[in-house]
């Protein structure tokens, strides 16, 4: 179990996890993190894994950072929660990574905009983008296509 209070519903971590896929992810992103997700009720989380979205427990993540200082009525943290919800079994956007790393050298090429967009294929922090953006809440105000975002961009929005 995690320790600690759990962080609201609706709220998003960011984390830095193990292992090779997770060091060429912060490699590709230029992050010091390489995963975000989406806190539900009960301190469950919704969260894109190479296996696809699927739904996981903030007790895997005990180093996350969360966007506490984020005030959203309970309403929307509940319609970003359902969002997340509705986005279970969206595959893996292994393409994303390689799309939003070449976005950050400026690649402005049809081919990599449109990839960023798609939803039928998401990494993780596409998935809280999604969630928050379909719920209204616009994370990013910078003029940014949808999508275009990686776990180190959640993380530099979040208040220290």
């Amino acid at each position: 179990m995690a320790k600690g209070p759990v962080p609201p519903v609706g709220t998003y971590g960011v984390t830095a996890t193990g292992g090779i896929a997770g060091w060429w992810i912060r490699l590709g992103t230029f992050s010091r993190y390489n995963h975000a997700f989406v806190v539900g009720h009960g301190g469950l989380i919704i969260e894109a894994t190479p296996h696809g979205a699927k739904y996981g427990h903030i007790s895997m993540y005990p180093k996350a950072r969360y966007n506490l200082h984020t005030s959203l009525p309970d309403d929307t943290r509940e319609r970003i929660w359902s969002n997340a919800q509705a986005l279970l079994g969206t595959k893996y956007g292994w393409l994303d990574l390689f799309a939003l790393s070449l976005k950050f050298f400026g690649l402005r090429w049809e081919w990599v905009e449109n990839r960023i967009q798609r939803q039928d294929r998401l990494i993780c922090s596409q998935l809280v983008d999604l969630a928050y953006e379909r719920a209204g809440v616009h994370l990013f105000d910078d003029g940014r296509l949808s999508q275009n975002v990686t776990p180190g961009d959640l993380a530099d929005i979040l208040a220290d």
